[in-house]
């Protein structure tokens, strides 16, 4: 793979949480956060003129893109770097105010965020695909909502495209609890993970600007911020939550809270064997102690085994 230089351009991704609810339960309003975050958008087409910018919104409701304009193409940057600023921060600001606007009634949902990064990678396929130079894409999660346990399995593939890709992820959280799945996200591609504490209303642009700003080539010669306590524990494909424990299925790879007779992802039939362990057992051993066993029908070598995933 090749080194970033110096010289070489990037293609920043943003993803803005616009869900009304979370912001209203966070230390920081969603226009402050705007505000700081239209900064650091700026301070970032300052650093190239070659930079190229995407911004999207995610809401309970949709994701759309709030610059460039959809049907407008890539965005094209030239020396009038104060009118580009201009065009960026009226377009993101009234964005942002049409979603929040449509999500209004859907403040106890969670936003989506997996949906949203589909669409960033896309784009940035898309856009990596057209260009004739080197481009370093990353992509950039605001977030103030909680996680939702029923897009771990599209979050998690998307995740795992991104570091195929080789686009790293930051995540600037802005609320008191942590985002176990966002966690992972930059852990795994190589990016930067930041929660905002308070008061938020004077750390989000500082933060941004240390930890978010820096392309690939910078981000060599730099000692990023690590975070030592991720939580890599799976949730299951079941009733989506988080386990220590579980059982997975051989064939498919799925992970459930619950021994099951059917896997519900590639409907591997299980027949059930009870085995007591009673002769030849070693002294001091507690009496018949009995073991549950899965072997799928015909398929001896295709099991749901009881795995530790803590």
């Amino acid at each position: 793979m090749a080194e970033p230089l110096e010289s070489d351009s990037s293609l920043l991704v943003v993803i803005l949480d616009v869900n009304p609810g979370s912001w209203a339960r966070s230390a920081l309003p969603l226009d402050k956060a705007l505000q700081q975050m239209v900064i650091f958008i700026n301070a970032y087409l300052a650093l190239n003129t070659e930079n190229r910018l995407v911004v999207l919104g995610a809401s309970p409701r949709e994701c759309r893109f709030l610059y460039p304009a959809p049907g407008g193409g890539a965005p094209t940057h030239d020396v009038q770097v104060y009118e580009q600023f201009r065009a960026v921060d009226a377009r993101v600001l009234s964005g942002v105010a049409a979603m929040v606007e449509d999500a209004a009634g859907d403040d106890a949902g969670h936003s989506l965020m997996s949906r949203a990064l589909s669409m960033a990678l896309c784009h940035i396929r898309r856009i990596s695909a057209s260009v004739m130079t080197k481009v370093w894409p990353r992509i950039l999660v605001l977030s103030a909502g909680s996680d939702s346990a029923r897009e771990y399995i599209s979050l998690m593939n998307s995740i795992f495209a991104a570091e195929k890709m080789s686009v790293l992820v930051d995540v600037c959280k802005v609320v008191a609890q942590d985002s176990v799945f966002l966690q992972q996200a930059a852990e795994i591609t190589g990016g930067n993970y930041v929660r905002v504490d308070t008061p938020a209303n004077e750390s989000l642009l500082q933060t941004l600007m240390f930890t978010c700003l820096a392309d690939h080539y910078t981000r060599g010669i730099l000692n990023a911020p690590s975070n030592e306590l991720i939580d890599f524990r799976a949730t299951c494909f079941c009733h989506r939550r988080v386990v220590d424990i579980g059982f997975v299925c051989s064939v498919c790879l799925s992970i459930f809270c619950q021994m099951a007779p059917v896997c519900s992802t590639c409907q591997t039939k299980f027949t059930f064997k009870v085995a007591r362990a009673g002769k030849g057992r070693a002294s001091g051993e507690p009496p018949a102690a009995v073991a549950a066993a899965a072997t799928a029908a015909g398929t001896p070598s295709a099991a749901m085994s009881s795995l530790n995933l803590s």
